[in-house]
């Protein structure tokens, strides 16, 4: 299930992840060498092991996510996309936030996440340790 839209990459991910569909996710929506900041100021997840890993923690919670589409910047073969996102998990606070994600269409057309960066300017609260 391959995203033919620079939109489209993280509505399938909210599809791979309601679905606990951990492996496709990895697999259909990162390159190889992607990035992910999984936790503003720890340490950015780089490659589909590592990715993999802090995006199961994630799906570990049971939660559900739903999303706002928001704005599709499009530039040839790479898009910068920005969205709200929301996970209500069950006995806990919802947790959420507003992206930054670089995507990069490939060589079948599809698109895939090149940097993915779920909380998008948190990261201006709270820099990356060195």
């Amino acid at each position: 299930m391959s995203a033919t839209k620079p939109g489209q990459v993280i509505e399938k991910f909210i599809e791979y992840f309601n679905a606990g569909d951990l492996d496709g996710l990895v697999h259909d929506l990162y390159e190889d060498g992607a990035v992910l900041t999984a936790i503003p100021g720890a340490a950015a997840a780089s490659g589909k092991a590592a990715i993999r890993e802090a995006i199961q923690a994630f799906i570990a919670l049971g939660g559900k996510m739903t999303l706002v589409q928001g704005a599709i910047f499009e530039n040839g073969d790479i898009a910068l996309t920005h969205n709200r996102w929301r996970i209500d998990v069950p006995g806990r606070d919802a947790l959420g936030g507003s992206t930054a994600e670089v995507v990069r269409r490939q060589a079948d057309g599809s698109w895939k996440y090149v940097i993915d960066n779920p909380w998008g300017s948190a990261w201006l609260d709270t820099p990356p340790q060195a």
